[in-house]
């Protein structure tokens, strides 16, 4: 599945793929060249409507206040969404939080954890995990994907991101409290080798970490040609995981074409990630032996991966590839279509739960799920999707 094809199909519930539709988006689907230049002379979406942060049942919202929410990540024990804010270009990003545990109607704008006035404290002193050469937190900070994980520590979640700015690398936070009252202090990171740049995280029980290496480079003209590349089905990258007593290894049967969404399975036994070039989500077993044909084809360009409320796989996929290079070069609002599906670790079966056009809430590159309610991550937005839906099966597990 290259960046500019498309798969049709229309239901929520099947093992189908879905299509969207978007402003500039028939005549971009001819050449990507074309597309980059209806860009250049102006071809631009409407503006969006008002948010709506408490929509009906199955009927999809949004949540204002933020830049570039790329990745959202829910932790329970703490009652917050994290969302890690690109803000592309700049490197002013930042991890903001919506306390979960507030009324919706009582909720204010999202809360900025890191940076704060003091970025430079420390964590909780317990063996982080990190690269002892990593002495300070980066200056300009640009989060891409987010993760977080029990420490053991009373009073303390371990929080992952992968970092862009003025280093590649993954810096490690500690996260306090709960609600309005917690606080997110940086521990450490851990420096990516050369070229390589991640785009997600995961974090083993033992302390390992887990990088989805996306391609050597995703900015400028190098960025560009690999994304093109790698939408041809040229492999760009691979999985890598890190230990302090041995330093970055690249894992053996995982190189693909752009490798992005990661999770570990919980007994940490395999690894399951998303090909964007492919439009697969493959399953990768931990004993060293080559798994390539554990795989589920989802369509699209499947984007990041997180854990749903029942221990099926949340896997959100573009459903329009040429408008969503677009975006990427600078045409906002981003209106383009997006797919939900939820995957069995099992037995990779996927089941499509929700299709969107891009009209409320465009370019959705995550899934995070607190109860009942599904919050998406938006990597060219200025807002978060919400969506209430109930199911309707109840799965022994």
């Amino acid at each position: 599945m290259n960046l500019f094809s498309e798969r049709g199909s229309s239901g929520s519930g099947r093992r189908l793929r879905g299509i969207g539709t978007g402003s500039c988006r028939t005549l971009g689907m001819a050449s990507p060249w074309l597309a980059l230049a209806l860009l250049s002379a102006g071809c631009t979406s409407p503006p969006r409507t008002a948010c709506n942060p408490d929509p009906a049942p199955e009927t999809l919202g949004s949540i204002c206040g933020f830049a570039n929410p790329e990745d959202v990540e829910v932790v329970p024990s703490a009652g917050l969404l994290l969302v890690s804010q690109m803000r592309r270009g700049d490197a002013g990003g930042s991890i903001a939080a919506i306390a979960l545990d507030v009324p919706v109607q009582q909720r204010t704008a999202p809360r900025i954890l890191w940076p704060g006035a003091d970025r430079t404290r420390r964590g909780s002193g317990a063996d982080t995990g990190a690269d002892p050469s990593c002495a300070a937190p980066p200056d300009r900070f640009s989060p891409h994907g987010i993760t977080s994980a029990a420490t053991g520590d009373a009073g303390f979640v371990r929080i992952a991101a992968v970092g862009h700015g003025e280093r590649e690398a993954v810096e490690l936070f500690d996260l306090a409290g709960a609600g309005d009252a917690a606080t997110l202090t940086w521990r450490g990171c851990v420096p990516l080798p050369e070229d390589t740049a991640g785009n997600d995280v995961a974090l083993g029980a033992d302390g390992e970490i887990v990088v989805s290496n996306y391609m050597p480079a995703m900015t400028g003209v190098s960025g560009f040609y690999y994304t093109l590349a790698s939408g041809m089905g040229k492999n760009t990258g691979d999985i890598m995981t890190w230990r302090r007593d041995r330093g970055w290894q690249h894992v053996a049967g995982t190189v693909a074409p752009a490798p992005n969404g990661i999770v570990l399975s919980k007994d940490g036994a395999a690894l399951l990630y998303a090909e964007t070039g492919s439009g697969l989500v493959r399953r990768e077993a931990r004993s060293g032996v080559d798994a390539r044909d554990q795989f589920v084809m989802i369509g699209g360009n499947p984007d990041n991966l997180s854990f749903g409320a029942d221990g099926r796989i949340l896997a959100v996929t573009h459903t329009d590839g040429a408008a969503f290079l677009l975006c990427a070069f600078g045409r906002h609002p981003c209106r383009t279509g997006w797919s939900l599906f939820e995957i069995d670790p099992g037995n990779l079966t996927a089941t499509q739960l929700l299709h969107h056009d891009g009209s409320v809430v465009g370019a959705v590159a995550s899934a995070a799920q607190a109860g009942d309610r599904f919050y998406f991550g938006a990597v060219f937005d200025d807002r978060i999707g919400v969506w209430q839906h109930r199911r309707t099966d109840n799965p022994a597990r």
